[in-house]
């Protein structure tokens, strides 16, 4: 009888630490977070990684000028459409190549410097909006999300295709949906 009961009471041990085994694997195996929707991917898309070229029509002296006055209003309207601060750095790029094939040099230099000062602030601005808008999240910030989201559509808008800006487009539903109760 003793032999009987150090079978059950082995048995009923291991089936004991059979089962605490499997909760312990089943609470730290891979899971997903329970807001992984909220949580960005973890690359996002560079803004400017392409040069532009000078347009082949017409002089191109002439096309640089156009195209830095274009910049410069683009610029002007960056503060109130982060749209224009796109167009803005990709018309300072074509000008600087236009002065560049035109052979004024002095002028390139001057759109350089002005791009580059441009694309410096444009790039801060969407680091921020990138930290602020996962800092919402986080935060269940709703409408401050929302903000964000559409700033930073705005400033991706050129980039199609990219999974950092689908997943924008995936969650601003949802987010909106929350922010309008909140």
């Amino acid at each position: 009888m003793t032999r009987l009961r150090k079978f059950k009471r082995a048995s009923l041990l291991l089936a004991f630490t059979a089962f605490v085994l499997v909760a312990v694997a089943s609470w730290f195996g891979d899971r997903a977070p329970p807001n992984s929707g909220n949580h960005p991917p973890d690359d996002y898309p560079e803004l400017f990684v392409d040069s532009r070229d000078c347009p082949q029509r017409g002089d191109a002296f002439e096309n640089g000028r156009r195209l830095e006055e274009l910049a410069r209003v683009r610029a002007d309207r960056y503060a109130y459409d982060g749209r224009d601060g796109v167009r803005a750095v990709e018309h300072y790029q074509e000008a600087e190549a236009c002065y560049r094939a035109a052979g004024a040099g002095d002028r390139g230099q001057r759109v350089r410097r002005a791009l580059t000062v441009l694309t410096v602030r444009v790039n801060t601005d969407y680091a921020a909006a990138r930290l602020n808008l996962v800092n919402a999240l986080e935060q269940k910030r709703w409408p401050a999300a929302l903000s964000e989201i559409h700033r930073l559509l705005l400033l991706t808008q050129h980039l199609v295709g990219d999974e950092y800006v689908e997943w924008l487009k995936k969650i601003i539903g949802r987010v909106a949906a929350k922010a309008s109760t909140a």
